[in-house]
C-alpha cells in the first residue's frame, strides 16, 4: 500500500469519527443532561421497571429486523452489492419481522403470561420496538451511502427531540396527555415520537424513496444477506444478555428498588461506552472497506493500539470525575450508585475492545465465530450472576460484567489474529490495566475522596501515570492528519516535558482540592480580564460563566451573584457602540447560564435585560417617541431605515446606517 493510500485510510477513519462525534456525542452527552430529570420525577421503583422494560426492547429488536441492519452495513459498502437492492431486502425482512412481533405481542398480552413484565405497556413496547428498528433500519443505511454528515445530523435531531419531549412531558404538558399517566409512559412515549421524527427526517434528506423497488426483490441476495445477519441474532442476544442480565436478575434477587440504584450506576460509565462508540462506528466502516488491502495488518495494529490507549485514557478520567460528578448529576436517593459506578467504568474497557475485535469477524463475514464467543460471555455473565448478586448485592452484576468481557475479549484477540495477524503491545495493556483497576480499587474502598484528600491526590497521580504511558500511541494517529506545524510543537515538547505538565496538572488539582476551588476561580478570573483586554469574547465568554458559576455553586449565591452581574454587565458597557455584539454577549450568557443552572439562567436573563437596558436607554426612549409619531410602522420602519426618524436637536436621518452611533447620541 502506497504513502497516499496509507494516508488516505487514517484520514478517512478519523474524519469520519471526527463526524461521528459530532452526531453522536453531542447527541449522547445532551441525553446524559436528561439524567437530573427522570431521575428526579422517578422512583426508584420506576426507573428500575423503565430500565428492564428497555432492555426487553432491545432483546426484541434483533429478532424482530433479524439483524438485518448489519447486513446493510456490510453488504451496502460493498461496492459489488447494488444498493437499492440491499435497502429494499432491508426493508422486506424488517416489515415482516414486526408483523410476526406484533401478532406474538397480542397473543402473549391475551394469555396473560408476561403480565408481570409488560401489563400495561404492550402497546408502548410495540411502537417502541417498530421505531426503533426502523430508525435503525435508515440510519444504518444512510451510513452505507456513506452520507456520515447526514448521519451525525440525525444523531442531533434524534436528541433535540428527545430532550423536547422528555421536557414537555415532565415539566409543562399536563400529567394525562397522549394517555401517559405514568412517568414510565412519558419516558417511552418520548423516545417513540424522537425515532418516528428521525426517520422521517432521514427519509426526506436521504431521498430514500429511491432505494426502493418492491416489484422485484433480488432472492439471492436476500438469501446471502439472511446467511450474513442471522448468526448474529443470537450473537446479539447472549451480548444482551450479557448487558441486560444484570437488570433483571438484580431485580429477581434484590428489588426494583436496588435494579434502580445499578441503573443510575451505569450513568457515567456509558460515557465512556459513548466516546468509544464514535470511533466504533467509524472503525466498522473502515474494517469493511481495508479488508481487502495489502496493508491490512499494519492499518489494524496502528487502530487497535490508539484504540486500547483512547480507551485507558476515558476510563481514568472518568474515574477521577465519577465521585463529584455523581454528587451533582445524581439525584439523592439514588447516590449510592457512585459506590458501584467505578467497577462498571472499568468493564467499559473490555467491553469496547471486545467490540472492535468483534469488527473482524464481521469485515470477514465471519458471524458464525461472534455467535461462539458471545455465548461464552452470555453463560459467564448468567453464571456469576446467580451466585455473586444473593451474595454480595450490587457489587455481583460489575464483577461478573468485568469477568464476562475480559474472558472474551481473550478468546476474540487470539482467535481474530489467526484472520488479521496484527501484533498487539501486551506489556503496556498489563501495565495499563494494573494502574486502572488500582484506581478503581481506591474509589471502591472510599466512596467519599472528597474528605480523603490524600487518597485522591494518589487517584490524580494514577490518572497522569496512565495519561502519559498511552498519551504516544494517541499521538503516532493523530500526526496523521494533524497539521503539520501543530504536530511538530507537539512532538518538541517531548515525553519529559508532558510528564511534568501532568505533574503540574496533578499539583493544581491538589491546591483546587485543598482550597476549595479557589486557585481555579482566581485562574478564570485572571482569565477573564485577559479576555476583556486582549478583546477577546471567546475568551472572556468562558471564563465569566465558568467563574461565577463555580462561585454560585461552591459558595454562596448572594456572592455569586454580585460576582456574575460585575462580569455580565462589563462586556455589554464595552460592547455597547457594536450593539448586535453586545445582544449577542448576553444571549451567549443566557444560554451558558441556562446550561448550567435552570436559577442561574433566570438571573443571568435579568441582569442582561437591566444591562442592555442601562446602555441603550436614550435609543429606547427615541425608538418610543418613533413609535408614538408614526404608529405601528414607526418601529418597524426605522429598523429598516425605510422613513425618515427623528432625533433629538431636530436632526432626521433617513436610514438606520446614518444613525450616530449610541456613545454619540448619548453625547447629544
Amino acid at each position: 500500500m502506497s504513502e497516499k493510500r496509507i494516508g488516505s485510510s487514517y484520514g478517512k477513519l478519523m474524519m469520519n469519527t471526527i463526524v461521528f462525534a459530532i452526531g453522536s456525542f453531542s447527541s449522547k452527552v445532551l441525553v446524559l443532561l436528561l439524567v437530573p430529570i427522570y431521575t428526579k420525577h422517578l422512583t426508584q421503583s420506576e426507573l428500575g421497571r423503565t430500565d428492564y422494560l428497555t432492555q426487553i426492547a432491545n432483546w426484541i429488536i434483533p429478532l424482530a429486523t433479524m439483524t438485518i441492519s448489519e447486513a446493510i452495513i456490510r453488504f451496502g459498502l460493498d461496492k459489488a452489492y447494488d444498493k437499492k437492492k440491499v435497502f429494499t431486502i432491508g426493508n422486506v425482512v424488517c416489515g415482516a419481522g414486526m408483523l410476526i412481533f406484533a401478532a406474538l405481542l397480542g397473543l402473549i398480552s391475551l394469555i396473560g403470561v408476561a403480565d408481570k413484565w409488560i401489563s400495561g405497556y404492550a402497546v408502548l413496547l410495540f411502537l417502541y420496538v417498530f421505531m426503533s428498528g426502523i430508525k435503525t433500519l435508515y440510519t444504518t443505511f444512510v451510513r452505507a451511502m456513506e452520507k456520515v454528515q447526514l448521519f451525525a445530523v440525525a444523531g442531533i435531531v434524534a436528541t433535540f427531540f428527545t430532550l423536547l419531549f422528555m421536557v414537555l412531558f415532565y415539566l409543562v404538558l399536563p400529567k394525562d396527555f397522549l394517555g401517559a399517566n405514568t412517568g414510565i409512559q412519558k419516558y417511552l412515549l418520548s423516545t417513540i415520537l424522537s425515532d418516528a421524527i428521525t426517520a422521517v427526517f432521514v427519509t426526506i434528506a436521504a431521498k430514500l424513496w429511491k432505494y426502493m423497488d418492491f416489484k422485484y426483490i433480488d432472492r439471492e441476495l436476500l438469501q446471502t444477506m439472511l446467511q450474513y445477519s442471522v448468526p448474529l441474532i443470537p450473537a446479539q442476544l447472549l451480548w444482551l444478555i450479557t448487558n441486560s442480565s444484570d437488570s433483571f436478575m438484580t431485580t429477581y434477587y434484590i428489588g426494583e428498588d436496588r435494579n434502580g440504584v445499578l441503573s443510575a450506576a451505569y450513568k457515567i460509565p456509558n460515557l465512556v461506552a459513548t466516546v468509544y462508540m464514535m470511533f466504533g462506528q467509524a472503525w466498522n466502516m473502515s474494517a469493511i472497506t481495508e479488508n481487502d488491502s495489502e496493508d491490512r495488518d499494519k492499518f489494524y495494529e496502528k487502530v487497535f493500539d490508539f484504540n486500547q490507549s483512547l480507551l485507558y485514557i476515558l476510563a481514568a478520567g472518568c474515574l477521577l470525575i465519577v465521585q463529584p460528578i455523581t454528587m451533582v448529576w445524581i439525584d439523592s436517593k439514588f447516590r449510592e450508585c457512585v459506590r458501584y459506578s467505578p467497577l462498571l467504568i472499568y468493564s467499559t474497557i473490555f467491553s469496547c475492545l471486545t467490540t472492535f475485535m468483534g469488527s473482524i469477524y464481521l469485515a470477514s463475514k465471519l458471524t458464525k465465530r461472534s455467535l461462539f464467543t458471545s455465548l461464552i460471555s452470555g453463560v459467564i455473565n448468567v453464571g456469576l450472576n446467580i451466585v455473586l448478586i444473593p451474595t454480595i448485592g450490587l457489587y455481583g452484576p460489575p464483577l461478573s460484567t468485568i469477568a464476562s468481557y475480559m474472558t472474551v475479549f481473550i478468546i476474540r484477540a487470539i482467535d481474530s489474529k489467526k484472520i488479521v495477524p496484527f501484533k498487539m503491545d501486551i506489556r503496556k495493556m498489563i501495565v495499563s490495566n494494573v494502574l486502572v483497576m488500582m484506581m478503581t480499587a481506591v474509589l471502591v474502598k472510599e466512596p467519599d475522596l472528597m474528605h480523603h484528600k490524600l487518597l485522591y491526590l494518589v487517584v490524580l497521580a494514577l490518572f497522569c501515570a496512565v495519561f502519559v504511558i498511552n498519551m504516544e500511541s494517541i499521538n503516532s494517529l493523530f500526526f496523521r492528519f494533524m497539521p503539520k506545524r501543530i504536530a511538530e510543537k507537539v512532538t518538541n515538547l517531548g515525553t519529559k516535558k508532558l510528564s511534568l505538565i501532568a505533574a503540574g496538572v496533578v499539583a493544581f488539582a491538589g491546591l483546587n482540592l485543598l482550597f476549595k476551588c479557589v486557585p481555579l476561580i482566581l485562574v478564570l478570573a485572571a482569565g477573564y480580564a485577559f479576555g476583556i483586554k486582549l478583546d477577546a469574547p471567546k475568551i472572556f465568554l468562558f471564563c465569566q460563566v465558568l467563574c461565577s458559576a463555580l462561585i454560585w455553586l461552591l459558595f454562596s449565591h448572594i456572592f455569586g451573584a454580585g460576582v456574575l452581574f460585575i462580569m455580565c454587565a462589563a462586556p455589554i458597557v464595552m460592547y455597547r457602540k457594536k450593539r448586535y455584539i453586545a445582544m449577542a454577549v448576553a444571549s451567549f450568557d443566557l444560554l451558558l447560564g441556562a446550561l448550567i443552572l435552570s436559577d442561574l439562567g433566570w438571573f443571568l436573563f435579568l441582569i442582561q435585560l437591566i444591562a442592555l437596558i442601562i446602555v441603550y436607554r436614550k435609543s429606547i426612549d427615541e425608538f418610543a417617541l418613533d413609535y408614538i409619531e408614526y404608529g405601528t410602522l414607526g418601529p418597524l420602519d426605522r429598523i429598516t431605515g425605510m422613513i425618515p426618524v427623528r432625533r433629538r436637536g431636530g436632526k432626521t436621518t433617513s436610514t438606520i446606517s446614518e444613525l450616530p452611533d449610541s456613545n454619540e447620541a448619548d453625547s447629544q
